[in-house]
């Protein structure tokens, strides 16, 4: 099926995937580190301080993420979703106003699990249950909402903090949440006319074969083997970007030129998307799960021994090449070799693990003293996470 003929077949539950995940940039980090000197200079924190909050709160979402993601396979998607945008928004409206460390760690928390953890919980897990046959696009084209968000939003937070301020702005965010994102997201569920969630599993139960239950895949040890390389492109380019003042400091590179590679990043993270979706559509995840970080080797590479500046812009594009493959391929792998009866259930122990590792990241990376420490650690990371991906593990597990 042409990306057309797709677009328009789907159009409802495609767009409330893609909105999901806008949603979401809310909760990430490239977005939440836009306030980093705001809040030090409000709190009276330093740096150190504030990643230890940021940390403390992302590894408490990614706790609390295993066990309420869990629930997307019993709870109606439109009454989980209006409890998950519910909660962005309460911790929106405490981020605007937190004078404590305390009101601040719990703001994290909020915007942390429903932005990062739930919003793109509750679009991946609609798509890959609604849309069989073509979950490779799907994901593919929900997850340009935070390619859209990662060229959008650093404008617009420019923009509203130097006219607004750091409290304003946080008002805005829920705001336009409230009177234009919510009702957008329950109309487009309406026209989407999903099939009660008890029909549908009881057709899979019956149709289809192995269904894995959480419990199951916890025990095997091969599923372990695969999560480094799950959580690859997370984990790193949380810790690369959350210290990405650092290493362009010791680069000598300057911060617009830094605009310019985030920007690389995120035209790479849309295009690249959009390249691979119909790609694994065409094959089975399995082949591209083993070779998907590749690229991400190759910009570690060039960011460590680059001197000049468009080695900046080489990393950004060989890392949004990763990242952008990282939604289709992971993800449908999940559905194709797990199965969708308990896809919740898996995708939220999964993702918690992933932010746990997006939790621990920023402090992790901040011990490291050097830049070739640095960019070391990642370069053994992501080479052990490939060599751990090998054909024969993968072609063990049973699929559903």
């Amino acid at each position: 099926m042409s990306y057309w003929n797709f677009l328009k077949n789907n159009k409802y539950l495609l767009l409330f995937g893609f909105l999901c995940v806008f949603i979401g940039n809310l909760g990430q980090t490239f977005f939440i580190s836009l306030f980093n000197k705001d809040l030090i200079e409000n709190l009276l924190l330093d740096e150190q301080k504030l990643s230890l909050v940021y940390s403390a709160a992302t590894l408490t979402s990614g706790f609390t993420l295993f066990f309420v993601g869990s629930k997307i396979d019993t709870v109606e998607v439109r009454k989980f979703t209006l409890i998950v945008v519910c909660v962005l928004l309460a911790a929106c409206l405490l981020f605007a106003f937190s004078h404590n460390m305390w009101m601040l760690f719990f703001a994290y928390l909020g915007i942390r699990l429903c932005g990062q953890g739930l919003m793109g919980h509750i679009a991946t897990t609609t798509l890959m249950r609604y849309i069989p046959k073509d979950r490779g696009k799907a994901v593919s084209l929900s997850s340009q909402g935070m390619a859209f968000g990662e060229v959008v939003l650093p404008i617009m937070a420019v923009a509203l903090l130097k006219n607004y301020g750091f409290s304003q702005s946080w008002l805005i965010y829920s705001g336009v949440t409230l009177v234009v994102m919510l009702p957008l997201l329950f109309w487009l569920l309406h026209k989407a006319k999903l099939e009660p969630i008890e029909r549908q599993n009881q057709n899979l139960e019956t149709s289809s074969g192995v269904q894995w239950s959480r419990g199951q895949l916890s025990k095997d040890w091969r599923f372990w083997c695969l999560v480094p390389a799950i959580i690859a492109p997370a984990f790193l380019i949380t810790g690369l970007f959350y210290h990405q003042t650092f290493w362009i400091e010791l680069k000598g590179w300057s911060l617009q030129w830094l605009a310019v590679g985030i920007a690389a990043y995120g035209v790479m993270h849309f295009a690249g998307a959009i390249f691979v979706g119909p790609l694994v559509d065409k094959s089975h995840p399995r082949v591209y799960l083993r070779w998907y970080l590749l690229p991400l080797i190759l910009g570690v590479l060039c960011l460590w021994f680059g001197q000049d500046k468009y080695w900046l812009i080489a990393f950004m594009l060989l890392a949004g090449l990763s990242v952008a493959a990282s939604g289709p391929v992971v993800n449908s792998f999940y559905a194709e070799v797990f199965g969708t009866t308990h896809l919740g259930a898996i995708r939220s122990m999964l993702v918690a693990i992933m932010i746990l590792s997006t939790g621990v990241a920023p402090f992790l990376f901040a011990q490291f003293l050097t830049l070739d420490s640095f960019m070391l650690f990642a370069l053994a990371y992501v080479g052990l996470a490939i060599v751990l991906v090998q054909k024969k593990i993968l072609a063990e597990m049973p699929a559903a």
